[in-house]
């Protein structure tokens, strides 16, 4: 009988016990610290699928592309447009097979315009460039499937804005697979606001994300179908307010506050459509911006230098845990 009594008693013992112990939140954790690069000359930067990338020279007759991987190792290419006088590169994303993608626009020496989608293969000897006009790509990704997505205005026949906001899917040869008139974007001051190299574009495993210059962000599926759009923090009305923003492989979508500062970046909740603090558990100095995802890893610019930091998520006990 006191033996049966006993083992009756162990699923009260048991979660006695679970209740004493704290629960775990996720949190952020820093994995790696003062991985240089060298200074941007010109342009953006971001982490885009498993490298750094950006442009050096980026308005003139010859811009250089380049990207950066895990270990510091820098991969530079000129890019240049056969009978272009002048070249302006808006937006530059690497993809997972090593590739390079640029959007942009060129004036011929005889001043005709034209805009384009750049993509440079791995090993940095073939290039392919589409003429897109009259698209007008500003912002680039690219999906983990190596296609590109970009966001950009169309044009009429007067070249005159037609759809200001137009979410575009090719190929790496330049074959258009979808095309998506992005509506309900908001403005600063109401109205519809036309997409800008200011804004962000992101891809996960699952969706397209984009974060515009009015600091809305919205998403899509990866068949260019809209799946939500969601309000920036309370307070934010411009995405210059923010210090970068980053997409996760499994959707988790961060904003970080203007730097630098201590890391302290804000989590999208789909479900209520609100922000909340993701913490930071561990840290060594303050941070300029974020710089993106690697597949699950944050990347960011420290604020010290030209450097980068790397953290995971971990579980740790709650605040007033045992």
């Amino acid at each position: 009988m006191k033996i049966r009594s006993l083992i009756g008693m162990l699923p009260l013992l048991a979660a006695s016990f679970l209740q004493g112990q704290a629960p775990t939140q996720r949190g952020l954790v820093l994995a790696q610290d003062n991985l240089s690069f060298p200074a941007p000359l010109m342009g953006s930067l971001r982490w885009t699928a498993n490298r750094l990338a950006g442009c050096d020279y980026c308005n003139g007759a010859r811009a250089t592309l380049w990207a950066m991987d895990r270990q510091g190792n820098r991969e530079a290419v000129a890019f240049e447009i056969p009978g272009a006088g002048y070249t302006r590169v808006r937006d530059v994303a690497s993809g997972p097979d090593g590739s390079l993608t640029a959007v942009g626009f060129a004036i011929s020496g005889d001043s005709r315009q034209g805009t384009f989608i750049a993509w440079i293969s791995p090993d940095t000897t073939r290039q392919v460039i589409t003429r897109v006009w009259p698209y007008d790509p500003q912002v680039v990704t690219v999906a983990a499937d190596a296609t590109i997505w970009t966001l950009g205005s169309m044009f009429n026949d007067r070249d005159y804005v037609q759809y200001p906001n137009v979410l575009r899917h090719y190929t790496s040869s330049g074959q258009l697979l979808a095309s998506t008139i992005v509506h309900g974007v908001r403005k600063n001051n109401g109205g519809t606001y036309k997409v800008g190299n200011t804004s962000t574009l992101m891809a996960s495993n699952d969706r397209i994300g984009w974060l515009t210059a009015a600091c809305q962000y919205i998403e899509f599926s990866f068949e260019a179908v809209p799946l939500g759009s969601y309000s920036c923090p309370n307070g934010y009305t411009s995405n210059r307010q923010v210090s970068g923003a980053a997409l996760s492989a499994t959707d988790d979508l961060l904003v970080e506050g203007k730097g630098p500062a201590p890391l302290a970046p804000l989590q999208l909740d789909r479900g209520t459509n609100t922000w909340n603090p993701a913490p930071v558990y561990q840290d060594t100095g303050e941070t300029r911006r974020l710089l993106g995802f690697d597949g699950t890893t944050l990347v960011t610019w420290s604020a010290a230098s030209y450097s980068m930091r790397r953290y995971v998520w971990a579980d740790q006990p709650a605040a007033g845990g045992q």
